[in-house]
This record gives C-alpha cells, sequence and structure tokens, in this order.
C-alpha cells in the first residue's frame, strides 16, 4: 500500500518502512519524510534566526532522529505504543558565537 504525495517539485510514492514488511526501499518511508521535514525546518529556521541576530555561520548540521513502535503504529500490539515516543533533533555548529545552553530538553 502506498500513498502518493504531491511536494510541489515532485511526485513521491510513500509506503511502508522496510522494517515491518515495507516495499523494501521502493518507496519512501512517510515516517522518514516526517523527521526529514522536521530537519529541513530546524535548519532553515537555524539559518534566518542566525542572519537576523547577526550570528556567523560557517556551517554545520542538523540530524533528526526519532523512536517509532511498529507493533503499536499497525495494530499489530494494542498496549504497544503509537508514533513515534520520542524524537530527537540535534545541532552541531561550525560558529565562534558563544554557546547559550547546549541542551535543552522539551516534554
Amino acid at each position: 500500500m502506498t500513498c502518493s504525495i504531491e511536494t510541489g517539485r515532485a511526485l513521491i510514492d510513500a509506503g511502508l518502512h522496510p522494517a515491518p514488511g515495507g516495499g523494501g526501499g521502493k518507496w519512501v518511508c512517510s515516517g522518514d519524510m516526517l523527521l526529514e521535514a522536521l530537519a529541513a525546518c530546524a535548519g532553515v529556521t537555524l539559518g534566518a534566526v542566525a542572519t537576523s541576530l547577526d550570528i556567523p555561520l560557517r556551517g554545520g548540521t542538523v540530524a533528526v532522529e526519532g523512536d517509532l513502535h511498529f507493533k503499536g503504529t499497525l495494530a499489530v500490539d494494542k498496549e504497544a505504543p503509537l508514533g513515534f515516543s520520542d524524537i530527537r533533533v540535534r545541532f552541531d555548529l561550525d560558529t565562534d558565537a558563544d554557546p547559550i545552553n547546549s541542551t535543552r530538553s522539551c516534554g
């Protein structure tokens, strides 16, 4: 089973991740797309805020990871968590700016 997503630039076929028996890499995973969209949003926002505050950035990376529970998401185990239980965003920046707080936790 797949779902076609029109991004404005391309038509993407999203399907199940290979871990629970998805298309073996033929389709993009919607959970991966969610994490990728979060990374893109965080990176673009970081760049805009750094520019606005005149914080020099030479480069960097944004890494996003999530813990997805397939058994709950696919209703295989009604006691298992549904969807993502944790999503982590990490920024590794190349800058001379003083760090404000290197670790923040939400929720």
